[in-house]
């Protein structure tokens, strides 16, 4: 009986221990010391020119982060997948962060197409799922708790500045060309939305798929429709290429893309035939001879540590990882999922340096923003021609 009952208060003992542990040391990818995030980025593949430059942001903001005690005592562990902006090898690379890694929430992966695949994962282990990179409102509607979205969508971005494009300049006959992939839905989703809005039909529709590098019948399809603007679902290689192709042709259209082609690599890789061309944007492509000085003093500090000029695509990869950061010392010591969102559910009308559209989220609305500015290639540069707006 006395061995029995000394088992009996042993358990009581190791219950009691079990109930009044640390959560950091019951939670996924969080100890006393450390806190791991994950992430997946096109590396290697067509948006490398994405990719790469992300990959810097975020991993400045985490050596600043840890350089300055890390969050509540913890430092940043960032893991950095390579998917080659291929869904396939994306299911891959989270997997892998999700079992092996052991990561507490992902952050900024990249793309429409590959987010998609993978964000069903990161949610069926009940973690966070937190701005990916890409305007796509799948990331935010239908509401999950787990689920926080920091772009204005392509949907409101592609109405805000058509419609500004139609009530400015006149135009009356209005083509798209698409990716053909849920990517370019949204875009064509959106011109549509908006034409009927405007009691204006959408004139011509094509697409083109995935990795596609000659645009000659869509450009062809798109002129002899007699267009005065064209819609790009297009991201930036093949936002080049139709361009080039049109100008080829001696078709000075204009066009309009989204912020997936709102970079600075738009303008110098199309030589001169993107000149001209419209996007929507969120946040401002940095220049240093016009950056604020906060601006100018981070991009010396990003030239430093990577031997490269800083970029808009840079930007992006400091402000997600920022942003999760600034939700995880919102959540406090005790970071489990649950608080991090509540952390995040905090932040209200937060600005940044960079001039971004300030962001907002609520217990019912985990997406940032829905404004979005119009800017234009003019001389090689973007330039911003409105403020903050939305359709």
């Amino acid at each position: 009986m006395t061995t029995v009952k000394s088992a009996i208060v042993a358990l009581g003992a190791l219950a009691l221990l079990g109930s009044t542990m640390p959560a950091d040391a019951q939670v996924q990818g969080v100890s006393a010391t450390e806190v791991v995030l994950g992430t997946h980025l096109d590396l290697s593949g067509p948006i490398n020119f994405w990719g790469l430059p992300v990959k810097n942001g975020m991993e400045m903001a985490v050596a600043e982060i840890n350089a300055a005690g890390g969050i509540h005592g913890r430092k940043i562990k960032l893991i950095i997948e390579d998917m080659g902006y291929d869904p396939k090898k994306a299911v891959l690379a989270t997997q892998k962060m999700l079992t092996s890694d052991k990561i507490f929430a992902m952050v900024g992966s990249m793309g429409t197409v590959t987010s998609a695949a993978t964000m069903p994962l990161v949610l069926g282990k009940g973690l966070p799922h937190l701005f990916p990179i890409t305007p796509a409102e799948m990331f935010s509607t239908p509401f999950d708790k787990l689920k926080f979205a920091y772009f204005s969508p392509y949907y409101d971005d592609v109405r805000t500045s058509l419609k500004y494009l139609i009530e400015t300049k006149g135009k009356k006959r209005v083509g798209i060309m698409y990716q053909d992939d849920e990517f370019g839905a949204d875009i064509l989703r959106g011109a549509k939305d908006q034409l009927d809005a405007m009691k204006l039909p959408l004139v011509s529709t094509t697409s083109y798929k995935r990795g596609a590098t000659d645009f000659a019948s869509q450009i062809a399809r798109l002129k002899s429709d007699d267009v005065d603007l064209v819609v790009l679902g297009t991201i930036v290689r093949e936002t080049v290429g139709a361009m080039g192709t049109a100008r080829k042709l001696g078709w000075n259209v204009d066009f309009l893309v989204s912020q997936a082609g709102y970079a600075p690599v738009v303008a110098t890789l199309g030589e001169g035939v993107t000149e001209g061309l419209y996007a929507g944007g969120m946040t401002p492509v940095p220049y240093a001879d016009t950056a604020s000085p906060e601006v100018k003093a981070w991009m010396g500090r990003y030239k430093d540590k990577f031997g490269q000029d800083a970029n808009i695509q840079a930007v992006v990869g400091y402000l997600v990882l920022e942003t999760a950061a600034t939700g995880m010392r919102n959540a406090g010591r005790d970071l489990t999922p649950g608080n991090l969102v509540a952390g995040l559910e905090k932040i209200s009308n937060l600005p940044n340096m960079f001039g971004s559209a300030p962001i907002t989220f609520t217990p019912t609305d985990h997406l940032a923003t829905r404004k979005t500015f119009v800017a234009q290639i003019r001389k090689g540069r973007w330039e911003k021609l409105t403020d903050f707006m939305h359709y």
